[in-house]
């Protein structure tokens, strides 16, 4: 499905995880584009990241006393990742022409996670920009950890520049999981951090929710505004790739395990909104 606003054009795909397969401005791609027919999720321009973000190492967390697994993500079998919520048809329960609420009824039961939930995402198109809306309500009798976020791939170019704050980040062992705190690059990226070249794929806590990322050569730029829930933020820029992820998410990789996720009652509900606002850069 297409929404349209002025200037801006976004395609989703509910059937497909209620990912976005592309959001454009004219004929400049804000977000990188989804190949033609492509049947893989996780190449689309961007997907929810429902119950959880990240990795939960080895597929095992313990709750409630008792413990349990998920099943190994095929990219990295070391580990869970990004939730369940990618991988399910969404429906769509209202729409207009600039606005699309679709939603995710999950029983438990069903492989993957051990709870049953209700999602929504709320996709809101204007002329100057895209706001995504997030929820996860608990439908089960038991409390449970949960978490959201969108998995939010740019284009990367020669020019291209991340400028955001945080306190620091998670540094990351060779098997992808959070070891230590660190305070490097934050002075680099909170002055506008060129990304071509750097490779990183860290997990960033104290940020202050907003970021600007800047195409020089396409005179424009975008602005990125979280609400309170989404505390932390991924960065993921693969070596020769022409794109990167930022990823507003609520909790740090691993945080189940950690005991740092927040815990959901019974028809209690986690709510999250990113808004993304295009500007043009002078001369």
């Amino acid at each position: 499905m297409e929404l349209i606003a002025g200037p801006m054009r976004l395609r989703l795909a509910p059937a497909l995880g209620g990912a976005i397969c592309g959001w454009w401005r004219d004929d400049v791609a804000l977000l990188r584009e989804t190949p033609p027919g492509c049947p893989d999720v996780r190449d689309h321009a961007s997907f929810p990241l429902i119950p959880f973000s990240n990795r939960i190492a080895h597929g095992r967390f313990s709750f409630g006393g008792q413990d349990f697994t998920l099943p190994r993500d095929p990219r990295d079998p070391r580990h869970a990742l990004h939730g369940n919520a990618l991988y399910a048809a969404w429906e769509v329960g209202a729409a207009t022409t600039s606005e699309a609420l679709l939603r995710l009824v999950y029983r438990s039961g069903t492989p993957f996670f051990p709870f049953a939930y209700t999602a929504w995402q709320r996709y809101r198109l204007t002329a100057a920009g895209l706001t995504i809306g997030l929820a996860v309500r608990n439908d089960d009798a038991r409390p449970f950890p949960s978490g959201l976020g969108h998995h939010l791939y740019f284009p990367r170019a020669a020019d291209t520049r991340l400028r955001f704050q945080a306190a620091g980040h998670w540094r990351t062992g060779p098997d992808g999981l959070p070891t230590t705190r660190s305070t490097a690059h934050q002075a680099e990226f909170a002055a506008g951090a060129a990304l071509a070249g750097l490779a990183f794929d860290n997990a960033f806590f104290g940020w202050h929710r907003q970021a600007d990322i800047t195409y020089p050569a396409g005179r424009y730029a975008l602005h990125l505004r979280a609400s309170p829930a989404l505390a932390h933020a991924v960065l993921f820029t693969p070596p020769a790739r022409a794109f990167f992820a930022f990823e507003p998410v609520s909790h740090a990789v691993d945080a189940i395990n950690r005991q740092a996720m927040r815990v959901l009652g019974p028809g209690e509900a986690l709510t999250a909104v990113i808004r993304c606002q295009w500007r043009h850069l002078p001369v």
